[in-house]
């Protein structure tokens, strides 16, 4: 293949003159160098454009990202606030019920136990920092609101049992006058009618006009139905599980309906007034016993039922000393 030939023009000379050939391979090595120059750098500049800038698909999906930790942000914050709610909710449960029930409350330490054993987080670690943090922190979060949530419902669950049986309790308690009458005797020692001796008097002594009704103090089971030479026409009632049994004595009678077993309501009529046995005028002689069969004072039981100015006058009344209407 025949060489190209290359001139140049001499302005001393004023002439073309050929070009030698290491001259020309010169020229063109540098016009090539110049050219490999300008498409490395063309691609440069795409890629580094690529780069910063990127696809429209990769825009987009970096806009959802931000919004996406933007709201898991958001969440991790609801969720603190729920679990400040519920540490309120928890000293509540501490500073009120329990102190109502007298109960020991769920400890602090009960309260913030953590998820022990291998890292639940883990999976989290395929994301980017910020978002491996994020998550991690709103995961840990919602475990630790779920843990309080189970918690709490347990305590309110067993609170609410405890309502249930305190209620059944105060519902079976003694707590109202049996009759409505003055009382002319206290609990204590007082003089005897008969014997004209001081002795223990084991209840009160309600004054009454005879066949007044006698209603049933607290919610409970007829126990006794009976007539003894002192206490004459009597009845006894045991009040649930609150360890007391109330006593009725003197009375004139008791309807054929009421017998041993028979639960009574609260207010219910079950006797009347008399002066049976050994007994000096009609009214009624009232005794509150405990589980082990000892003698309380009955106007202990009647506060519920009064204001505080009625209770204290009615208990100072009660303490003043006195012939009982019986032994």
């Amino acid at each position: 293949m025949a060489k190209n030939t290359y001139y140049y023009y001499d302005q001393e000379s004023c002439s073309f003159k050929e070009v030698e050939p290491k001259r020309s391979r010169r020229y063109l090595q540098a016009a090539g160098t110049l050219a490999l120059a300008l498409v490395i750098a063309g691609l440069l500049a795409w890629g580094m454009d690529a780069r910063w800038i990127g696809t429209p698909e990769e825009a987009a999906l970096e806009a959802e990202n931000e919004a996406l930790q933007e709201q898991v942000a958001d969440v991790d914050a609801r969720v603190e606030r729920f679990s400040n709610k519920l540490d309120t909710l928890a000293s509540t449960d501490r500073k009120l019920y329990r102190k109502l029930f007298q109960t020991d409350p769920i400890g602090k330490d009960v309260r913030r136990v953590g998820v022990g054993g291998t890292d639940p987080y883990e999976e989290f670690e395929r994301f980017d920092e910020r978002t491996t943090r994020l998550m991690r922190q709103t995961e840990h979060s919602l475990d630790r609101l779920e843990r309080q949530m189970r918690l709490q419902e347990a305590s309110y669950r067993r609170l609410t049992k405890m309502a249930r049986q305190r209620r059944a309790k105060m519902a079976h308690l003694p707590a109202i006058q049996p009759a409505d009458g003055p009382i002319v005797s206290g609990f204590g020692q007082r003089d005897h009618p008969i014997l004209e001796v001081e002795k223990m008097h084991a209840g009160l002594d309600i004054l009454l006009d005879e066949g007044s009704p006698v209603i049933a103090p607290g919610k409970g089971t007829v126990t006794r139905v009976d007539f003894s030479a002192s206490y004459g026409n009597v009845v006894e009632i045991k009040h649930g599980d609150t360890g007391y049994t109330t006593r009725y004595a003197h009375l004139s009678r008791v309807p054929d309906r009421i017998e041993e077993g028979d639960v009574l309501k609260r207010g219910e009529t079950f006797a009347f007034s008399g002066n049976t046995g050994r007994s000096t005028g009609s009214h009624l002689h009232y005794e509150v016993r405990d589980a082990k069969n000892r003698a309380i004072n009955p106007i202990y039981f009647f506060a519920p039922s009064m204001t505080p100015e009625q209770y204290q006058q009615l208990k100072k009344k009660a303490e003043q000393s006195g012939a009982a209407f019986d032994y």
